[in-house]
């Protein structure tokens, strides 16, 4: 999960953070452990070697432990908590029968009460912090301490309070920042829906109404009232087509505006299959370009009453046909405008055109780019 950003720094999310203290305080309470053994085996009151190594080497366990559970994510399983308490338990015991001053356990009963407040929440860390509060007094009281030593065991209840209770606050903020950006994030998409909404609105109330006033205007040329549906169908074409594509710059977009440029200046109809999309670049402009002037050469010298458009993106490759069942032409004859204007075109681009015609039999412009 990614952090949220505050200026120009990144704030890691809440469990992160709470998952670096608590892997901290353990690593604190297992060196203040190891130096409490160093210096007990130093001393001269007859503490046992092997019980002070037994703490060690348990400590390190568990704090080995506990960096394992942060990388697997079992740190915050109820089990674990349990576990580690009872590594917490096992380590004031030997320290009690080492019968050290210190009770060698060094911090890690205190560590312990972060992975509780980690795992659960403020009423049990609570719980688990009287609770050890309790049975260090009662230690101390065995152990004949002394009354400070004995007072001073409520640490564990005043560390538990605050690590809960700080806890507890640190993820409720994270639980309304969350609510928070969940709504703002609903209402962006209420907002955008609504603004979606607007232009469709506007589209419908600026091409169909006012093409159904002209077609009511023409009811009485069946030729104009033809155009005129055929010119709001392939709007509303276009328009769904916007919506469903994902480029901001659409090869399919640029081919359907060039023929409806190409039908609204000729009065041609263009039949069209255009399968697949891309994005637009240098080459796809070349192809555009290249197919907006065949449909202009069908539409100006074929005398056909209508073009096919073809385009397919598959392979690696974009084709373009465009076909007229016009008058043709004598492929043979120097055709000047067709060279220039479409044929070197695509080679200029690195794709390639072909001109199948015969006089009578109509014309077709193949052309094929690779697409990059």
């Amino acid at each position: 999960m990614a952090g949220t950003r505050s200026g120009s720094a990144t704030v890691p999310p809440v469990d992160q953070t709470l998952t670096r203290v608590v892997l901290l305080m353990r690593l604190l309470g297992w060196v203040w452990l190891l130096i409490l053994a160093i210096a007990s085996l130093g001393s001269t009151d007859g503490i046992d070697p092997a019980v002070v190594w037994g703490t060690v080497v348990v400590g390190t366990a568990g704090t080995a432990v506990t960096f394992l559970a942060a990388q697997r994510r079992f740190l915050g399983e109820s089990w674990y908590v349990v576990f580690d308490v009872a590594i917490a338990l096992l380590i004031t015991a030997a320290g009690w029968i080492a019968g050290s001053n210190e009770f060698l356990v060094g911090g890690y009963p205190v560590s312990a009460l972060f992975i509780v407040a980690y795992a659960t929440n403020f009423a049990i860390t609570t719980i688990t912090g009287i609770f050890a509060s309790v049975v260090f007094a009662s230690l101390h009281v065995v152990m004949d301490l002394g009354l400070e030593r004995t007072l001073g065991s409520v640490q564990f209840t005043i560390v538990a309070l605050v690590v809960g209770w700080a806890f507890e606050a640190l993820r409720q903020r994270e639980r309304l920042r969350l609510e928070a950006e969940n709504e703002l994030a609903s209402a962006r998409q209420r907002s955008t829906r609504l603004e979606e909404r607007s232009v469709i609105a506007r589209q419908l109330h600026d091409s169909v109404l006012q093409t159904l006033k002209l077609i009511s205007a023409s009811a009485d040329d069946p030729d104009e009232v033809r155009y005129l549906a055929r010119v709001q169908e392939r709007d509303l074409r276009r328009t769904i087509n916007e919506y469903r594509s994902p480029y901001d710059d659409s090869f399919r977009a640029r081919l359907l505006e060039a023929r409806a440029a190409v039908e609204d200046h000729y009065r041609i109809e263009i039949d069209h299959v255009i399968n697949d999309d891309a994005e637009m670049d240098e080459g796809l402009s070349a192809i555009v370009g290249a197919a907006t002037e065949a449909m202009i050469n069908a539409a100006r010298h074929s005398e056909s009453k209508s073009i096919d458009l073809f385009a397919e993106i598959r392979d690696g490759q974009v084709k373009v046909n465009v076909r007229d069942r016009g008058k043709g032409f004598d492929p043979s004859a120097p055709q000047t405008g067709i060279s220039h204007s479409i044929v070197a075109r695509m080679e200029a681009v690195g794709g390639s055109a072909e001109i199948k015609t015969a006089p009578g039999r109509g014309t077709e412009v193949a052309m094929t780019l690779p697409l990059k």
